[in-house]
């Protein structure tokens, strides 16, 4: 390149500078030839301007922040006068705009310019003295790609260890003028395409990301530890635009509770499905949430047509590939020490189904069954053998009444202490001056046998359509459920006892299935490895129904179930079978009422009385639930047995003595011993407390855990159902007291014992019977199908129900991830305080819990039965001997003597049970990883 030519003196602009005038203002001649069109630059010259003189240079244009098209690309202007109006524009800027060209000469107020902007504005100036070229012409052409000379400065520019176009740009956005220039630009094709670019790149890695190789990936595992992860690391110029766009300035500065996080993650999901339908991540767990909620069909296509879920027919093959999956683990844990149950399912269809041949029945049903894994077993103790051999031993008389249904005095004594509890509960809870003594530890009920806390892992199988409802379909579905789905044809289980814990209608035909086939090959053919008890659920079930058959009575019969119900307005006990949890209600509030109406502390609990006040008061209270005993049968007693009077003399003595109360004696003194034909209504009230006051305990020992409480109960039971006309309960209790005490050793007693009740939570106070899990199971598989339509099919309720666990996962973890709450935050229990007050002033007023000889209306009073003593009675005559005939019969594989069928006073007298309940899920999470083993943690 030649040297360029130094341009002639300008005396004007010299004299200028002595006078203190800026450079733009001075009238300059155009610079001479500075070999600017060597550089790439294009001189041009308007046609319609006249030549120059000689010896001059036509000016360039020059302005602020570009340069004209003659620098720019060689294009020419056509007016002249436009290149000098521009000039002349630049000329005309203020000073302090683009600063002061001699600092010393500025005013006193403005601070003195550093030296390095006194460098820059000296070289500035003297670029524009000899080339008339702005900072940013220079700039502009240094950077522009068809300038070659300059490709060296390019290069270093854009060097990966420089930042000085960061710099650059930073300084621009760091000024108002300047940012508002960026978003403009940003907003033109090229910068929309930049930004599109970079985006396009980083939701590319997002979609690999999200991708699955098919449904297959989604395994019970992965739907239970399912989280909506962030992509700020992969993608985050796109996840800040969704952060900006999802909320508004002021909001990002105040608002600490509503946060965009969740949905902006979700969107990123929804875009990457969008993009490509391998990214199933997230769209088929929502999908599968969808479902298992009971949303509609067009309503999840829809929602899929939004790319927020998979289609309904791809949710269908994941739920059944989810079924597959939990199969396989529930063949792993039945190879281990398990327990099985099961029960039947009725679907009901229209009653509009058109009546034709080959039509569709009114109601459907089959069976559902799951297997748990045994807590507190070992292969020692869970042999069959022993227990088997035993079995066969049983001699004609293997259960005595003297020796296996009486309480012992330790049982009696835990009985009335729990009783007593239950008292102190009721007046902690309804009388706010005793909350204080909340969680004393005299003031809890005394644990007997307490289950280890620990979390229960349940495996459900394939709804069948065989039905279980006959001997016959016993039989069948046992085949189906261990042959067919647990794959256990080539071995099936017959060395190690199976616990199953189903209805006393199951029990019972499993014991007629064994008794049929008890001269099969295989301990398994003869069904003789199901070790049965009975289901908790249904005896609670069946206590609060035998108890409402005997105390219903008339509205007119004060002090009877259905004098409550009317004083309390229940609207929905008149049946035989009314809902079990609005029964249990019901029988609950008037217990409450009726114990707060026996204390009498409830007026001194400002006077803080001390713990064995409370105590001595709560055995006051259970003394009233003694009945009255009747002047004839006392007579009776005294010239009785030797052998059964000493022990149910013992047995009376120590029930009174361990309440400490007596019985209140008559206002008008009249008689020492009152009689209970001249009060009925005080006896029926006695009767009735006592009987609540056993189901308050066995419900409150079944939430514990505490099965020992509630063994100390069957003896009392097993007298109650006979009494009310429900020998099979009573059988089925006797049953297993018969097992506990002769057939199984002990320790398989306690597995037996321990396995009674689930505990699906892990948390304390959560316990359930196993047959009240497997209706909550089969309520949810009912809903999911009439959520789906009366088309759905067995195919499909089958792979529901495999897939149970996981469809209760995936609930939890999105509603975990999007913070679903399980009720609403306004949500609350009723408040039914009132209508235990309402009892309780009654009983008060009625003076209900006093003996008063020839009550009013005491004529028209209908006795109600003492179902205890009456079972009692029953049982030493014919139940008691009835039963262990059978024992021996089956013990020896011969079928009972028909006979003993006909005796009228062992049918049942109370109405078919029908379960009727209200569900209430209780999953939890089964860990398909861990080792199927014997659990013996505690």
């Amino acid at each position: 390149m030649p040297p360029r030519p130094e341009p002639p003196p300008n005396t004007q602009l010299q004299g200028a500078r002595k006078e203190g005038v800026s450079y733009a203002q001075v009238s300059r001649p155009a610079p001479t030839n500075l070999g600017l069109e060597s550089q790439g630059f294009t001189v041009w010259q308007s046609a319609h301007q006249p030549p120059l003189p000689a010896g001059t240079q036509p000016q360039l244009l020059h302005g602020s922040g570009s340069y004209g098209p003659g620098l720019a690309s060689g294009g020419t202007n056509t007016s002249h006068q436009g290149a000098a109006s521009a000039s002349a524009s630049s000329s005309a800027r203020p000073q302090s705009a683009r600063g002061n060209a001699n600092p010393s000469q500025s005013g006193s107020q403005k601070r003195p310019m550093s030296a390095p902007d006194k460098w820059v504005t000296d070289g500035l100036a003297q670029i524009r003295s000899k080339t008339r070229l702005g900072p940013f012409d220079i700039i502009l052409r240094i950077l522009d790609e068809s300038a070659s000379a300059f490709s060296t400065f390019r290069t270093r520019f854009y060097d990966d260890g420089s930042d000085v176009q960061f710099k650059l740009l930073d300084a621009l956005a760091s000024s108002t003028a300047g940012r508002q220039k960026i978003m403009e630009w940003i907003k033109r094709p090229v910068g929309t395409e930049i930004v599109t670019d970079i985006i396009h790149d980083e939701m590319d890695e997002v979609t690999r990301a999200e991708r699955l190789y098919g449904l297959a990936q989604l395994t019970p595992e992965s739907v239970s530890n399912w989280e909506v992860g962030s992509h700020e690391e992969r993608a985050p110029f796109a996840s800040s635009i969704l952060v900006a766009a999802a909320q508004t300035r002021r909001a990002k500065e105040k608002n600490v509770r509503k946060k965009p996080g969740t949905v902006c993650n979700v969107i990123m999901k929804q875009l990457a499905y969008q993009r490509s339908n391998a990214s199933l991540g997230f769209p088929a767990q929502f999908g599968l949430f969808l479902w298992s909620t009971g949303t509609s069909r067009q309503a999840i296509d829809a929602l899929h047509r939004c790319g927020l879920s998979i289609s309904y027919t791809a949710i269908l093959t994941l739920i059944k590939n989810l079924a597959d999956r939990n199969m396989e683990i529930a063949i792993a844990a039945a190879k281990t020490f398990h327990s099985f149950c099961y029960d039947n399912i009725n679907l009901s269809t229209s009653i509009f189904v058109e009546q034709r041949t080959g039509g569709p029945a009114k109601v459907t049903s089959g069976t559902f069954g799951i297997c748990y894994s045994l807590f507190n077993a070992s292969p020692a103790h869970m042999e069959l053998r022993p227990i088997l051999q035993k079995f066969q031993a049983l001699g004609p008389n293997a259960l005595s009444f003297n020796h296996d249904l009486i309480p012992s005095r330790e049982q009696r004594e835990s009985i009335n202490h729990q009783f007593e509890i239950c008292a102190v509960e009721v007046l902690l809870k309804y009388v706010s001056g005793f909350h204080g003594y909340v969680g004393h530890p005299l003031l809890r009920h005394l644990p007997r046998r307490q289950i280890p806390l620990h979390k229960t892992k349940q495996f459900p199988l394939r709804v069948s359509t065989i039905e279980e409802a006959s001997v016959e379909g016993n039989a069948a579905y046992q085949d189906e459920a261990y042959i067919n789905q647990l794959k256990q044809h080539d071995r099936p289980p017959q060395r190690y006892a199976i616990p199953s814990y189903n209805d006393q209608l199951t029990n019972s035909r499993i014991r007629s299935v064994k008794l049929i086939r008890c001269s099969d090959i295989s301990e398994w053919e003869r069904r003789e490895i199901y070790q049965l008890a009975l289901g908790l659920f249904h005896l609670c079930l069946n206590l609060v129904w035998a108890i409402l058959h005997t105390h219903r009575g008339a509205i007119e019969q004060t002090g009877t179930i259905t004098y409550w119900a009317k004083l309390l307005d229940k609207k929905r006990l008149a049946g035989e079978h009314p809902d079990y949890h609005t029964l249990l209600s019901a029988l609950t509030q008037i217990l409450h009422g009726i114990l707060l109406a026996a204390s009498t502390l409830g007026a001194f609990a400002h006077t803080n009385p001390s713990v064995s006040t409370l105590l001595a008061m709560a055995k006051k209270v259970v003394g009233h639930s003694v009945p009255l005993e009747h002047p004839v049968e006392m007579a009776d007693a005294e010239g009785g047995s030797s052998d059964e009077g000493e022990i149910e003399s013992d047995e009376s003595e120590s029930a009174g003595s361990s309440t400490g109360s007596k019985i209140p004696s008559s206002p008008t003194g009249a008689s020492a011993v009152p009689n209970p034909d001249e009060d009925k209504t005080h006896q029926n009230t006695r009767l009735l407390l006592r009987d609540l006051l056993h189901v308050c305990e066995l419900v409150s020992a079944i939430s514990d855990g505490d099965i020992g409480r509630v063994e100390d109960l069957f003896p009392s039971l097993a007298m109650m159902f006979r009494g009310a006309g429900s020998p099979n309960y009573c059988t089925e209790i006797l049953q297993f007291l018969l097992h506990v005490k002769h057939v199984w050793s002990p320790e398989f007693a306690n597995i037996m014992r321990d396995n009674s009740l689930l505990n699906m939570t892990g948390l304390p106070g959560r316990w359930l019977p196993v047959d009240l899990n497997i209706e909550h199971i089969i309520g949810k598989l009912k809903a999911l199908l009439v959520a789906k339509g009366l088309k759905h099919t067995w195919d499909n309720l089958g792979n529901a129900s495999a897939a149970i666990n996981s469809l209760d996962d995936v609930k939890k973890s999105v509603a975990k991830v999007l913070q679903l709450s399980y009720q609403s935050k306004g949500h609350s229990d009723a408040d039914t305080r009132s209508l235990v007050w309402k009892v309780e002033k009654k009983v008060t007023e009625e003076k209900l819990l006093m003996h008063i000889p020839h009550r009013t209306g005491n004529d028209k009073m209908k006795p109600v039965t003492d179902i205890r003593a009456n079972g009692e009675r029953l049982l030493k005559s014919s139940t008691l001997a009835a039963f262990n005939k059978k024992v021996y019969a089956a013990a020896r594989g011969m079928q009972p003597d028909t006979g003993l069928l006909e005796d009228d006073s062992e049918l049942e007298t109370l109405p078919p049970n029908s379960v009727s309940i209200i569900p209430n899920p209780v999953v939890e999470d089964v860990d398909p990883d861990a080792e199927l083993v014997a659990i013996n943690d505690p």
